[in-house]
């Protein structure tokens, strides 16, 4: 509602660099400056947390023995869980080869993360379900469930499908990385039963 208020719906559509330009029309062009490096710095925070957090998942995934074992292996003298910190690093080049604008790396990104939100929302439907006995004993509560998590898992949901109705390649090539991933999952999974 705020960018809408101040540079208007029709200007909305078409201005790259949105916060940017908002900014600069409350602030004056030093506010603008400061909120770009305010904005890179934040952006930067991000991709630190995701690539200190997705290696330790895999890490994590491979010691329950979802992931192969291979992912758990870590570097002897220092304790840097090499293999998934280089998949993880792989599959970010990859990325960066193919989208190769700052928008398609959002889009790419934010899909994904869509669909992991969502779902890992859903899960606690089942936890709520498979520790039925709890209930009641203030272990664990949240007002307006299950309202709360729906609205939660409907906002991820509709940004994903926003992302694929405005770029459906991007939401294809999401979909396929996470097929892969849901695959490779499933083959572990089956070889651990057998």
């Amino acid at each position: 509602m705020a960018y809408v208020h101040i540079i208007g719906f029709e200007e909305l559509k078409t201005t790259r660099g949105i916060a940017a330009v908002v900014a600069e029309k409350m602030f004056g062009p030093v506010g603008k400056t400061i909120f770009t490096m305010l904005l890179f710095l934040a952006v930067l925070a991000y991709v630190n947390v995701l690539l200190l957090s997705n290696p330790r998942v895999m890490y994590a995934m491979s010691v329950d023995g979802i992931l192969p074992k291979l992912f758990a292996r870590t570097n002897e003298k220092r304790g840097v869980l090499t293999v998934s910190l280089t998949v993880f690093a792989a599959i970010c080049i990859i990325v960066l080869f193919f989208a190769n604008t700052f928008e398609k790396i959002l889009g790419f990104t934010i899909f994904l993360d869509s669909i992991g939100m969502a779902t890992s929302a859903a899960t606690i439907f089942m936890l709520r379900k498979r520790t039925r006995q709890l209930d009641g004993t203030g272990i664990y509560t949240i007002k307006l469930y299950p309202l709360l998590p729906l609205v939660f898992m409907a906002a991820y949901t509709f940004v994903g499908i926003s992302i694929a109705i405005n770029t459906p390649m991007l939401a294809l090539t999401g979909l396929a990385v996470f097929a892969a991933f849901l695959g490779i999952y499933f083959l572990v999974v089956r070889k651990k039963n057998s």
